[in-house]
């Protein structure tokens, strides 16, 4: 059995986490990764997860700087498929590696190129560190208030590497795909900046959209999915909730209901149990609010007026009496007792919060083999992440260790020498710049809902997919999901016909869509494809090529294969939450606090595992879908293919989820949500605030003589060791913020750049309004206006990778429905048969809706 990416000959000259994350994935599914360093080794060979992210690879030493190592990276490129550099924008082409010489050398490779901001930004000279590119989005603004005290707050899990990892992979399978076409090949362009563009899920729309129409916001309410009067509900278009600060107001952390707090949606809620044991609970529809309330014995609660419509309810106040009472009734019974009881109800969506080492012994991360061990550098068993996706027709092959630094040397050139040179049939030129993306000509049928599968397809329909979302009457959830704004990044770029498949007439229909489709998506539990006409066996006799991708939350089989999850269940299983919620949060024996010091513990974690487990999913499930492709491609044929939400956010934090004996203790951010540690860590200034990011000892050296104080350069030790909290630590963290104090943040990044010191000033505005306002957003193409029937003209995210070859076209948000017309027409059903159709509720359009 082969790998989907087989044959495939990757150069590496990428560090850190993003590009070798990348590279890592192609290396487990059969690609042949060289991993070129500079004599001192790739920086992060001192961090546990290099072991993660360089496993199966081989590495060669090659010093760029001289004439003799820029002649062997020729070498190495001469045979390559593909080319990862992560150098600041300049830098490449300094070194002789830059895509014009590449190009020159070897006109069929792929050439992905990784920055911070982007090659063309106002900011490209600046580092492009996580938490700089994430203090320059306004993604540090999603954390604000979750310390106790105001201001922004540190992101703890980095997402900006592992969605350029995941955006990088993407993008070089498309261009291979487009490669088959042409036979040269091109560049892709991917920044940490793009990449965090899709962790906004809302933000970015809910100012430009003033309203939502009636009849979607009627409809929520019927499905108990979307309550106006309660400002939870509303926050995507809340600016107080985004963190826009109010000026004026006393801040008391005490005091519960604070500045930005609102009262959680009563159906979405994090719970303490009598032994200390926090749980996630996410009922988000009726029927799981139901079985939530009869495992916690509340069933009578429906008698009381005010809670007959439960989850929706009337006023704040009656949602915050629901949430004590759900508090208090979770603290009366262990946690043992209560898993015993969540097991006979499979139909309560509830998890508890780990941190990521515990997620290793998660009964279903177990069964579904997400952790592999590895021998680690020093020979050593370690534990790691899994494959991200499984295959029932193709082999991904974990195994081989990191390499040691420069271990292959002599192998690879020798390697490198047989290889030769490209093809002669290879064409010299690049290909003209075609209209349409790389995945043109690739047609996908969404059965997704809600967001963490849904908008995996539209990263596909951003690079070219024709993306055919299949609805049920009256919408997938999305449309009434924070009031109907989900729709916005969950549709656009799509088809959209709405279907009964409960029909015969609608699953007939529905079946000769995925007869000429070839990816399918859906993320339903697995009791219910074979209900409604579309598993597995029955779209595999439809369409053989058919590449079929379950997006599981859990998986689909083991102990919790059949329980619900959604958004903040994956968030808590894999760590996320618990890495966010800073130092000392939730504190031990929380089960005994007061019920206002309990409800601000529990506010916490709910905002703590707001900022990315959907997301991560989705990215993730874009990226099997085009490893699924690759692997037709290459001859593997159609095939079911499975990813989880819980494997994509383990990778998300990958930077820390690697456990063997001796491993140094993960560093955790402060109970301020200022940082891990005085050389990595957000500061006050005069004005605004600096997030300074010292990684090396030369930066260190360089802030240091930039602020005029020397005696604090041999110091070093003191802010990198372990203990972030020691005394040494924190006397140097008081130093470094006298010093920041002098100046406005402003100033303070201009003074740094003359240095070359990792410092940037933090971007003050929510990152929606930061994407909406910023210029230089709009002219690298991270924003774009498009054009909708209902809505009219706006701004949305754009495409996150950019290709030399291929100018991306990206589509607007979509009504229910808006294509059924016209996909009926395709599929060669007449007018009056699709009239027939329309009035007897089979399909529905926007028009029938009303």
């Amino acid at each position: 059995m082969s790998g989907a990416c087989d044959g495939l000959r990757v150069i590496d000259f990428s560090f850190w986490m993003a590009g070798p994350l990348a590279t890592m994935i192609l290396a487990d599914n059969g690609a042949d990764v060289i991993k070129v360093e500079p004599p001192e080794g790739d920086p992060a060979r001192d961090l546990p997860a290099f072991q993660t992210w360089n496993r199966g690879k081989k590495s060669i030493v090659v010093d760029l700087k001289t004439p003799e190592g820029r002649e062997q990276a020729a070498q190495l490129v001469r045979g390559a498929d593909v080319v990862v550099q992560g150098f600041r924008p300049g830098v490449a082409d300094r070194l002789g590696i830059g895509y014009e010489r590449v190009r020159e050398i070897n006109p069929r490779a792929i050439y992905a190129s990784i920055s911070g901001y982007g090659e063309n930004s106002k900011h490209r000279n600046l580092k492009g560190y996580e938490a700089l590119v994430a203090a320059k989005s306004g993604r540090m603004m999603m954390f604000e208030r979750i310390a106790d005290r105001p201001g922004p707050g540190y992101p703890a899990v980095p997402c900006a590497s592992f969605s350029t990892a995941m955006l990088t992979v993407q993008g070089i399978l498309a261009a291979v795909r487009s490669r088959r076409k042409t036979g040269t090949g091109q560049k892709v362009s991917v920044s940490l900046l793009a990449a965090l563009t899709p962790y906004d899920m809302a933000g970015w729309i809910a100012p430009q959209i003033t309203s939502i129409d009636a009849p979607t916001a009627g409809k929520a309410a019927e499905k108990g999915l979307y309550n106006a009067p309660l400002g939870a509900q509303a926050a995507a278009g809340d600016e107080d909730q985004q963190g826009e600060t109010e000026k004026g107001r006393v801040y008391n952390p005490q005091q519960i209901h604070r500045p930005g707090f609102r009262v959680p949606r009563p159906n979405y809620l994090p719970a303490v149990t009598k032994d200390g044991v926090w749980l996630q609970f996410a009922n988000t529809a009726d029927h799981l609010w139901l079985a939530q309330m009869e495992a916690l014995d509340l069933v009578d609660l429906y008698g009381e007026e005010r809670f007959a419509k439960m989850p929706s309810v009337a006023t704040e106040g009656d949602s915050e009496a629901l949430w004590e009472t759900v508090l208090e009734r979770v603290r009366s019974k262990t946690y043992d007792e209560w898993a015993r009881i969540f097991d006979e109800h499979q139909n309560v969506a509830v998890d508890r919060f780990l941190w990521p080492l515990e997620t290793i012994e998660h009964r279903q991360v177990e069964h579904n083999g997400h952790i592999v061990e590895v021998p680690g550098l020093r020979g050593q068993k370690t534990l790691q992440p899994g494959a991200l996706v499984r295959f029932s027709e193709s082999e991904t092959r974990i195994g081989r260790p990191a390499p040691q630094l420069g271990e292959h040397g002599q192998q690879v050139l020798d390697e490198a020498s047989a290889n030769g040179s490209p093809s002669p049939r290879t064409p010299s030129g690049e290909a003209n710049v075609a209209s349409n993306g790389p995945l043109a000509g690739v047609t996908v049928v969404d059965f997704a809902t809600f967001f963490a599968a849904p908008f995996a397809t539209v990263l596909l329909a951003n690079l070219g997919a024709r993306v055919i979302k299949i609805e049920p009457l009256g919408g997938d959830y999305s449309r009434f999901s924070a009031g109907g704004l989900l729709a916005f990044p969950t549709t656009q770029g799509k088809e959209s016909i709405a279907v009964d498949l409960k029909h015969p007439e609608g699953r007939k229909i529905v079946h000769q869509l995925i007869a000429k489709a070839d990816l399918l998506l859906h993320n339903f539990r697995r009791s219910v494809p074979k209900r409604l006409g579309i598993d597995y066996e029955t779209c595999h006799k439809l369409n053989p090529r058919l590449i079929y991708l379950y997006g599981a939350s859990y998986g689909d089989d083991g102990p919790d294969a059949d329980r619900p999850a959604f958004h903040p269940i994956a968030g808590a299983i894999a760590g996320n939450a618990l890495r966010q919620v800073g130092g000392g949060h939730p504190p031990a024996g929380s089960q005994d606090l007061g019920m206002e010091d309990l409800k601000l513990e529990a506010w916490r974690l709910l905002k703590a595992n707001e900022a990315n487990p959907d997301v991560n999913a989705a990215i993730g499930a874009a990226t099997a879908m085009l490893l699924g492709l690759e692997a037709r491609e290459s001859g593997a044929g159609g095939q079911f293919m499975r990813s989880t939400m819980i494997c994509s956010n383990m990778y998300a934090s990958s930077d820390e989820l690697i456990s063997y004996e001796g491993r140094p203790a993960p560093q955790r951010v402060d109970a301020d949500l200022l940082g891990p540690g005085p050389l990595y860590r957000l500061y006050e200034a005069a004005e605004g605030w600096v997030f300074l990011a010292c990684l090396r000892r030369a930066e260190w050296d360089a802030f240091c003589q930039a602020v005029d104080k020397p005696e604090l350069v041999a110091r070093w030790e003191a802010g990198w060791r372990n203990d972030s909290q020691s005394h040494e630590a924190e006397e140097l963290a008081s130093a470094i913020a006298e010093v920041l104090r002098a100046r406005p943040a402003a100033e303070w990044e201009r003074l740094m750049q003359e240095h070359d010191v990792p410092l940037v000033a933090v971007e003050m505005r929510t990152p929606g309004r930061f994407a909406l306002d910023d210029e230089d957003m709009r002219e690298q193409g991270y924003m774009v206006q498009v054009h909708s029937p209902v809505y009219g003209s706006y701004w949305r995210h754009g495409a996150p990778q950019q290709f030399s070859a291929h100018e991306l076209t990206l589509g607007p948000w979509e009504a229910v429905g808006g294509h059924t017309h016209s996909i009926l027409s395709e599929l060669g059903y007449g007018d009056e048969e699709i009239d027939r159709l329309i009035e007897e509720r089979v399909v529905e359009t926007p028009s029938s809706a009303d």
